[in-house]
Formats: C-alpha cells, sequence, structure tokens
C-alpha cells in the first residue's frame, strides 16, 4: 500500500467517524480525488477498503453511500468478533495447531518482532505490519479447527471494524503506530504462547482483549479529543471502556 493510499484512507475514515461524511452522503472515486486533492488510484483504493469494514456501501451502478456509524455501534461489533476470536483461540489450543497455523503465527511474529524492535517506523513498515497482523488474526478464525466458528463470523463481517486485523495507520502519528504495533506484537506473543502450551483459558482471554483493543485505537481515526467525548457517554452506561484499557495495560505486562 502506497503512502498516498494510506494517507486517503486514513482520511476518509476520520471524516466518516467524525461525522464529516454524513450517513447516505454518496461519494465516488471522482468526488474524493477532487475533495482530497489526489488521482482516482488511492481514492479506488480507499473506497474499496472502507466497503470491505462495512463504513461505506456500493449503490447501484457508480458510487458508495456513507453508513450510520456510532462509537457505541463499534463498540458492540468488537465486543462480538472478540467473543468468536477468543472462542478460535481457545479451540486451537484445546485441539492442537496445525502445522500450516504454527508456520503462518512464527512469521507473523518474526516480522511484527523485526519491525517493532526499530524503534522508529516507515510507511514500508506500517504497511508490512498490517499484513502479518491480518494473517495471524485470519489464522487464527480460519485454522482454528472449529468450522462452525469461522462461518458465523462470515456472517458479520461486512459490519463497521469487524473485519479481523481492521485498523487505518495515521501516518501523522507514527509514534503512537510504533506503539500500537509494540502492544499488539507483544499480545500476539502470548496469544501463540498460550495456544502452543495448550493453556485453552489464557488463549481465549488475551485473544478478547487483544480484540477489544481496537476500540482503544480509535483516536487513531477521529482524534484523542472526539473519542474521549464518545467514550464518556459508553462509560457512563457500562464503564466497559475503562475496564478495558485497565486490562490492556495489565495484559502489556504479561
Amino acid at each position: 500500500m502506497a503512502e498516498a493510499e494510506q494517507k486517503v484512507l486514513s482520511d476518509l475514515r476520520k471524516m466518516i467517524m467524525e461525522g464529516t461524511l454524513v450517513a447516505g452522503e454518496k461519494i465516488s472515486e471522482v468526488s474524493v480525488s477532487q475533495m482530497l486533492g489526489v488521482s482516482r488510484t488511492p481514492a479506488k483504493f480507499a473506497l474499496a477498503r472502507l466497503e470491505m469494514t462495512g463504513l461505506i456501501q456500493k449503490l447501484p451502478g457508480r458510487g458508495y453511500a456513507v453508513c450510520s456509524v456510532k462509537l457505541e455501534d463499534i463498540e458492540q461489533i468488537i465486543q462480538l468478533r472478540g467473543v468468536l476470536e477468543g472462542s478460535a483461540a481457545g479451540y486451537m489450543a484445546t485441539h492442537g495447531m496445525a502445522d500450516e497455523a504454527r508456520q503462518a503465527f512464527v512469521y507473523s511474529l518474526s516480522v511484527s518482532g523485526a519491525i517493532t524492535r526499530k524503534g522508529s517506523v516507515t510507511v514500508q513498515d506500517i504497511e508490512d505490519y498490517q499484513a502479518v497482523n491480518t494473517l495471524f488474526h485470519e489464522t487464527i478464525m480460519d485454522l482454528c479447527g472449529n468450522d462452525y466458528i469461522s462461518k458465523v463470523y462470515d456472517r458479520i463481517r461486512h459490519l463497521p471494524m469487524a473485519e479481523l486485523g481492521a485498523v487505518a495507520a495515521n501516518l501523522d502519528r507514527l509514534e503512537g503506530e510504533l506503539t500500537r504495533m509494540s502492544i499488539g506484537h507483544a499480545q500476539h506473543t502470548i496469544i501463540y504462547e498460550a495456544i502452543s502450551r495448550g493453556d485453552a483459558m489464557r488463549a481465549e482471554m488475551v485473544m478478547r482483549e487483544h480484540a477489544h483493543a481496537t476500540l482503544d485505537y480509535a483516536h487513531l481515526f477521529v482524534g484523542k479529543d472526539a473519542v474521549d467525548q464518545s467514550i464518556k457517554s459508553v462509560t457512563a452506561k457500562s464503564g466497559a471502556v475503562r475496564r478495558m484499557r485497565t486490562r490492556i495495560g495489565l495484559l502489556a505486562q504479561l
């Protein structure tokens, strides 16, 4: 993924989450190109990715429409995805890891580990990390040994932020990207080791927490102030986000 494509994807995601692009608004390659001052190639790529993550939907003929998305909706979707990923990790730990899965895990961890040890990141590093991050999550889901878990996931994968490994990089905050990737790599390592030991309870718990951490990265899309304001309303209802933040910090120390 080129830097221009990353930037357009990040900018559009922010605009949708902030409400600059409102639900039902029509957008296209042409309108995005004009709005962001880019060619149609990165605009086309970004729109395709946004459709995959459920933030926009394809219209008959040409163009897309922005979907209605609220932080509360995303929280619930991520919680559901976490249940499925956690169940998949626990099942794999209980019933054993296939050679194909082990090879994918080892490769993913070797690449993400090398990137996070560098101390700074480039656009290419972010692209490489996102690729192996998706590989790790897809391996959990697709090779856990329980086809029904993946079949259930297939029914929700079109929803906003339900896509496995879904995170849009913020190229203006590379230091924050390194922190995000370092925590993600550490949690992936914990999950892999738990599965290898056959520790189903730990594998499921950490996998769920790792999936939930996606919400904590929402500031990469909309900015810290906007997210904090939205999180206050969610926290007032259930306290879930506050507890999640605490658990993420604890898991990073395991």
